[in-house]
């Protein structure tokens, strides 16, 4: 299935999750977020939810990371949409300051900036997801770019209320694939590299 297909149909089914089911799923995540291990990551890039779109609330996560892993630090992204490219900015759980963009993006207002290359798992937001790794986004690229310019290894985590659909019919090579994927369900393996750190072991 195409990836306008798959967007349309996705962006439909998260937005039609009741409030009760929308906080169902996210306390299943959130089981899963729980049983990684954590202590082998020093810093994590989490993208910042669009509310209206019923993204994941990864504001829970940043809550879990506070209470439960305080020596993980946090970047979270600033975007350029004249250039669409992004900055890392290193997050602080009392000081950071959020204002919402033109896009409805909860953005930091000042902080500093981290290098890509520091960065050891990227939380990667995505409306729909394949068996082999590959992500349907919003089509402006800010991720696919991004992921270009972190490490190697870098593990690229993405993060869905639904499981994967069989495939995604049109790629294109800027295509960058997720390693894993967490689900209420499970965490989908995907294109996960044999020498990588092993999510959750």
């Amino acid at each position: 299935m195409n990836k306008a297909i798959l967007r349309k149909q996705f962006l439909e089914k998260r937005q039609g999750l009741s409030r009760s089911q929308y906080w169902m799923l996210m306390d299943q995540l959130m089981d899963q977020i729980k049983g990684i291990d954590w202590s082998k990551y020093k810093m994590v890039h989490v993208f910042l939810p669009i509310k209206k779109h019923h993204e994941i609330d990864t504001f829970s996560i940043l809550n879990y990371f506070k209470q439960v892993v305080p020596h993980l630090q946090i970047v979270i992204p600033r975007t350029n949409f004249e250039t669409f490219e992004m900055e890392n900015v290193l997050y602080h759980h009392e000081n950071t300051i959020l204002v919402r963009n033109k896009f409805d993006i909860p953005e930091p207002i000042h902080g500093r900036i981290v290098a890509n290359d520091q960065i050891d798992l990227v939380f990667v937001p995505l409306l729909a997801f394949d068996k082999h790794g590959n992500r349907v986004g919003y089509g402006k690229g800010f991720y696919d770019r991004f992921l270009s310019k972190c490490r190697p290894d870098v593990q690229k985590a993405g993060i869905s209320f639904f499981g994967p659909v069989e495939e995604i019919s049109d790629l294109n090579e800027f295509d960058t694939k997720l390693d894993f994927c967490i689900s209420p369900e499970k965490i989908w393996l995907l294109n996960y590299k044999s020498n990588s750190n092993k999510i959750g072991q």
